[in-house]
C-alpha cells in the first residue's frame, strides 16, 4: 500500500477482504480511490437536539396524563397501579 493513503479507509478494505475475499478488497479499494479522485468529503452527522417544555416524567411509576383539548384530558395509570387489570397470556396447543 501507499504511505500517503488515508488510514481511515483501511478498516473498510479489511472488512471487505474478510467478507468477500480478494475481489471484495480490490473493489472496496477501487471505490475508495474513485471517491478520493472525485474529491468528496465524508458526510458529518449533524447534532440532534430535542427541547422539552418540562422535566421528563417516569410513566412507569406515575402514569401519563395527556390534555387533548380544553375539555378533554386522558389519563393512564402506571401498570403497577392499575386495579383489576391482569394480563393473561394463553397458549394454544395444536391437537392432532
Amino acid at each position: 500500500m501507499n504511505d500517503t493513503q488515508d488510514d481511515s479507509q483501511d478498516p473498510l478494505v479489511r472488512r471487505a477482504a474478510q467478507r468477500y475475499g480478494t475481489v471484495g478488497a480490490m473493489l472496496a479499494g477501487g471505490m475508495v480511490v474513485f471517491d478520493k479522485l472525485l474529491g468528496r468529503k465524508p458526510k458529518q452527522e449533524a447534532a440532534v437536539v430535542f427541547e422539552a417544555s418540562s422535566d421528563p416524567i417516569d410513566i412507569d411509576n406515575d402514569g401519563i396524563t395527556v390534555e387533548l383539548s380544553e375539555h378533554l384530558t386522558v389519563h393512564s395509570p402506571a401498570p403497577s397501579k392499575r386495579i383489576g387489570v391482569a394480563r393473561v397470556v394463553k397458549k394454544r396447543r395444536k391437537t392432532e
